[in-house]
């Protein structure tokens, strides 16, 4: 008994050691802004890696639906968390220009980044960003769809067509897309295709262009109704998952979305043959992989722990850390070195790599615009009426340039 008691006592003694250093640890508060489960168990596990490694340094993993909203009201507060992650963004461009982000120009671990990112995530300039991993968006397909049905992959805007008229004409539904809550992101990459500045919304704004004779809405607009003929009707009130299990379930043959969205659909089916390629240009210019850094890493201006902070961005910065990050959350990862092989993302990544690529033009357009016009671009889905669509987008468009 005397033995137990001492056991215990020493266990209790060592918990209170344990507890004391806890108590003594820096805490960072680092909000992460994506939502899906391989994102997430790679984000965890790089920040239990750190903290294993960092004693006296605790990272408190913290991710919360819509991120970005709440980001901006803790902004409104001057209460950002010390470290968070985020996308391509103007909202996050703004926070840096009214002092709420720090200025990471010259930072050393910077130099581990492709030159090429590195210049496309500055703003004026500066760089207030670690970014560190890529998103594109493009066509997945089902290649044993395509096989069965003697189609070859579609390089161009008619022969998309066409194998859309075919696969219906076999009762195969084309599409199946996450229409209920996604059709603002597909309609602002596929705008990213026929535009790489956003000039025509400037002058619509202005009065100086009609929405008619604009070539990014116009362009749009008839390929989304295009599609819309082509649809799973399901679709219509489909989130990410319901358009994963048409997939799955060969109740359609292509869906469009980006590469973050083949992990999900490996985890249901690891022998899911799909493949994704470069959506065809409405217009018939060059095709190209529309891109956008999709997770970049910022500290807070006003941290109280500005040293520990950037020890973390320098540890994500190591090869190996990234290496590891990428390989479960599935992204290609831009610092230098890091491998990224992934057989369905053979063909898109032949086009990233010939430079056929374009930047995600939510980069440019104010804060809040891609959802507003959003809203236009689900009508005419629903209701066909083009008319309305331009007079929508144009008194959306005035709103957010002249406000």
């Amino acid at each position: 008994m005397k033995k137990l008691v001492s056991l215990l006592l020493a266990a209790m003694m060592l918990l209170s050691i344990a507890a004391l250093a806890a108590a003594d640890d820096v805490v960072i508060e680092f909000l992460y802004h994506k939502s899906e489960t391989d994102a997430m168990n790679a984000m965890q596990a790089a920040i239990d890696d750190f903290n294993a490694a960092n004693p006296g340094i605790r990272v408190e993993f913290n991710q919360i639906p819509d991120a970005a909203t709440v980001l901006v009201a803790r902004s409104q507060q001057n209460d950002l968390p010390d470290i968070f992650g985020c996308t391509t963004s103007s909202t996050y461009e703004l926070m840096f220009e009214s002092g709420l982000i720090m200025d990471l120009t010259g930072q050393p671990f910077l130099e581990n980044i492709e030159a090429s990112t590195l210049a496309l995530s500055a703003y004026n300039g500066k760089n207030w960003r670690l970014p560190y991993s890529l998103s594109c968006y493009g066509l997945y397909v089902r290649t044993d769809i395509f096989e069965e049905q003697g189609l070859a992959l579609p390089t161009t805007w008619a022969e998309l067509m066409d194998v859309c008229e075919k696969l219906m004409n076999a009762g195969i539904y084309p599409f199946a897309l996450p229409d209920k809550d996604m059709v603002y992101q597909r309609m602002e990459r596929m705008m990213s295709m026929l535009s790489d500045n956003d000039d025509e919304f400037k002058a619509i704004a202005a009065g100086t262009l009609d929405p008619h004779d604009s070539k990014v809405l116009k362009g749009y607009a008839e390929a989304s109704l295009d599609i819309a003929k082509y649809t799973n009707p399901a679709s219509s009130g489909a989130g990410y998952d319901e358009s994963y299990q048409m997939l799955l379930n060969k109740e359609a043959a292509m869906t469009i979305n980006g590469q973050w969205s083949l992990g999900t659909l490996l985890g249901f089916d690891p022998d899911l043959p799909i493949a994704m390629i470069t959506l065809p240009n409405p217009l018939g210019e060059q095709n190209n992989v529309i891109v956008s850094i999709d997770t970049s890493f910022v500290i807070s201006a006003n941290t109280k722990h500005p040293e520990e902070c950037l020890k973390f961005l320098e540890y994500m910065a190591q090869k190996d850390v990234a290496q590891k990050y990428t390989n479960v959350e599935g992204s290609p990862n831009v610092i230098k070195g890091v491998e990224y092989s992934v057989s369905q993302l053979e063909k898109i990544n032949d086009d990233m790599a010939a430079g056929h690529t374009a930047l995600s033009l939510n980069a440019i357009w104010p804060s809040g615009l891609r959802k507003a016009l959003g809203d236009a671009a689900t009508n005419l889905i629903v209701d066909k009426d083009l008319e309305a669509f331009y007079e929508e987008a144009q008194m959306t468009i005035e709103d957010y340039y002249n406000n």
